[in-house]
């Protein structure tokens, strides 16, 4: 005969809540995996579907008259911290001089 142990019992149940919630937190990161992914493969569809590229088989879009660029030409903008050679306002340099 066989004599059922109370603290034996509660082991096995023990480990029964432990291998349930294993599982039930398996199955969460698995979703949010799967939802990463495609949000991922999302994002590269709608990017592939809203960017048009122009090919070399692709005719360019012909210029009108009224699109037509400047015809000065202005110095190239840069992303530099700025200019060299930028004139200095007539106020300043007067400034300067003058003790106070």
């Amino acid at each position: 005969m066989e004599t059922h142990d109370p603290k034996s019992s509660r082991l096995s149940e023990q480990l029964r809540r432990y291998e349930e919630s294993e599982t039930t937190v398996a199955a969460i990161f698995g979703g949010i995996a799967a939802l990463f992914i495609a949000g991922i493969a999302a994002a590269f569809l709608y990017a592939k579907d809203t960017n048009p590229i122009q090919t070399a088989g692709a005719p360019a879009t012909p210029v009108t008259s009224s699109a037509q660029a400047p015809a000065t030409r202005s110095a190239p903008e840069t992303t530099g911290s700025g200019a060299v050679n930028t004139p200095q306002p007539a106020g300043k340099d007067e400034q300067k001089k003058q003790p106070r």
